[in-house]
Parts: structure tokens; C-alpha cells; sequence
């Protein structure tokens, strides 16, 4: 499978630049006998089974420290951890991690992490409209030609999440002015007019409804998910990995069976990502896998969009056996 010359310069580019930054030793052994595991990681209630495992202990039970470093987007950490300045990702999929990878990156998707729940009137991720189109777009065939904003643009995760909501109305996202902007500043782009509709997650979704500024227009449908777990190949070769994993699937069944709403949980989202708790307890929760397994359909679905809309120039898709590996997932269950 080969990516376009000018494409893969590009990827490369960016790869190196994004490295730079990062300056973690991936899994390195502490003085104290635990293993400092480096990380990256956008922060999200997406992510919630990464911020319990650390704030109840899981991690260090299985004698690991975890340094996080946040950063905007999955594909600013793809260059770092195929370098080894990272050991892990928990961050949104994007169109150029597939292409990193089929230039021979050494990476691996090891897990899943929040899933669509699918429920129209309780979904934390929706396709946000502007309040002041009532009347004039009440579904999303009424987007076409109209600006939508997505963090990261179409090739970030949102866009294949936008594209899921699309297609039902018969539309893809080359039907609509797709706009790069992040999520925090998306409320202002939807009151001011700068954009028509937005791809907001929680809890920005339930802020900007409950002051007016818009509403949900649709939601991504039911088990539908664009992001997960990224480990280096240095990593998943490691003694780590499995225990990092370990700790990951400990907290996820903490989060089972409406958990993930408890007073507890909603502290230790809060404090990880800098919302009003006030916000998260009236905001819907993502659902997550007990064994947090990756999901290789929904990335063979993501290469399908990112494909059709020429942001991955391949000859054909990946083959997911090939950077998808159930290992962590099984024997996690398995303990």
C-alpha cells in the first residue's frame, strides 16, 4: 500500500515537527522499581477509564507511574510515539495516523475508549445547530453548502463522526464548508454566525444548549466511536503494556451499569479535564466496553471516509490485523 509522494513528505513533516516537543523516556524503569509510562492524551470525558485507573490507584497497584501530556488532537502524538517519546495514546483516529502507519510506523491500536451511545435525547457528542436557523435547518440534509465546524477538520476524528450523521440525509462531507475549529470556541463560531453547526463534545454540548446558543441536530449513531488506545511498538513489545492495560480495564468496570454518573467518577473527570462538575452531572455519559477491545470495523469504516473524500490517497485500506492487536484486551479478561 503506498501513499501519495507529496502526501507522505508532508506526513513525515509533520511527524518530526510534533516529536520535537515531546522529551518523556517511554517506560523507563524508576529508581523506585515502578515504570513511568508516558501519556498523551486530548482531554475528554472520552477518556474517563484513563482518569479513574490514575486517580483510584490502578496504575500504581500494578506498579506503573503515568506522566500525561495533553495535546490537541490523536495526530499531534502519532509522530512521538512511533519515535518512542511516547509510550501511549488515548486520543481521537485521524486520516493521517492511517497514513503514518502505512508509511511503516511502528504503532499499534491496542484499545477502544467511548462509545456513542446513539440516544437523540441523551448522547454527550452531537451535531450542534446555531438557534438562530430554527426553522430553516431541522435536519441534516438542510447542512449542504452550509459551514460546519469540526476540531481537527474532516481528517480528524469528528470528521468521520460528522460523516456517520451525514449520510443517512444522503450527504458527505464534501457537501458542507467544513471548518477547523476547536471545540472551546465553537459556541462563539454558532452565536456570532461564523459556522452553521458544530461537532461538539461533552460537555460543551450541554453548556452551549442550556444557554441557548444551540441545539442537536443529530447524534452520531449507536456504538459508533473514532477514538482509543495507541501504544508505540517499543511499548507494546514491553513488560508494561499489559499491566498498563490491566489497570485500563479495571477502571472501565467501574463505569459499567450507569457507574460512570457516580459523585465519585464525576470528581475525578472534573479535576482531569477542567470542567464544572455542575456541567458533567447534567451532561449524558459515553458507554464503554468492559475489555475496552478495539473495534476494527469502525476503523475500516473511518478509512472508507477519509478515502472517499481524498485524504487518504491509497491504492486500498489498511489491512487492520496488521496495526489492530487483541492481545491486551483477551488477556486483561482473562485476570
Amino acid at each position: 500500500m503506498r501513499t501519495h509522494p507529496r502526501r507522505a513528505l508532508g506526513i513525515v513533516a509533520l511527524i518530526v515537527g510534533a516529536a520535537l516537543i515531546f522529551t518523556g523516556c517511554a517506560g523507563r524503569s524508576l529508581t523506585s522499581g515502578t515504570t513511568k509510562v508516558t501519556v498523551a492524551v486530548v482531554p475528554s470525558t472520552l477518556f474517563a477509564p484513563l482518569y479513574v485507573a490514575r486517580a483510584k490507584g490502578y496504575f500504581d497497584a500494578e506498579g506503573i507511574t503515568v506522566h500525561l501530556q495533553k495535546v490537541k488532537a490523536g495526530q499531534d502524538a502519532v509522530g512521538p510515539a512511533a519515535s518512542g517519546k511516547v509510550d501511549v495514546v488515548a486520543a481521537g483516529f485521524s486520516a493521517g495516523m492511517f497514513s503514518a502507519i502505512a508509511s511503516g510506523l511502528d504503532l499499534k491500536i491496542v484499545g477502544s475508549m467511548g462509545l456513542a451511545p446513539g440516544d437523540a435525547k441523551a448522547s454527550p457528542s452531537a451535531l450542534e445547530v446555531a438557534r438562530k436557523l430554527d426553522g430553516v435547518v431541522t435536519t441534516p440534509a438542510d447542512l449542504r453548502g452550509r459551514k460546519v465546524a469540526i476540531a481537527g477538520g474532516p481528517g480528524a476524528a469528528g470528521g468521520f463522526q460528522v460523516a456517520t450523521v451525514l449520510q443517512p440525509a444522503g450527504l458527505s462531507l464534501a457537501d458542507v464548508q467544513v471548518v477547523n475549529l476547536g471545540i472551546p470556541d465553537m459556541q462563539a463560531a454558532l452565536a456570532n454566525g461564523s459556522v452553521d453547526a458544530a461537532l461538539v463534545a461533552a460537555p460543551f454540548t450541554t453548556r452551549m444548549e442550556k444557554e441557548g446558543v444551540a441545539r442537536p441536530l443529530a447524534v452520531p449513531p449507536e456504538g459508533s466511536s473514532a477514538t482509543g488506545v495507541i501504544y508505540s511498538g517499543v511499548f507494546a513489545r514491553g513488560p508494561a503494556a499489559q499491566r498498563f492495560f490491566d489497570a485500563l480495564v479495571r477502571a472501565s468496570s467501574d463505569l459499567q451499569d450507569g457507574r460512570a454518573k457516580s459523585e465519585e467518577v464525576l470528581t475525578i473527570l472534573a479535576e482531569a479535564t477542567g470542567q464544572d462538575i455542575a456541567v458533567l452531572r447534567d451532561t449524558p455519559s459515553y458507554i464503554w466496553l468492559p475489555d475496552l477491545a478495539p473495534l476494527p470495523d469502525q476503523l475500516d469504516r473511518q478509512q472508507q471516509v477519509y478515502r472517499a473524500t481524498g485524504l487518504i490517497q491509497d491504492a486500498s485500506a489498511l489491512n487492520t490485523e496488521s496495526f489492530v492487536d487483541f492481545t491486551f484486551a483477551r488477556a486483561a479478561v482473562r485476570r
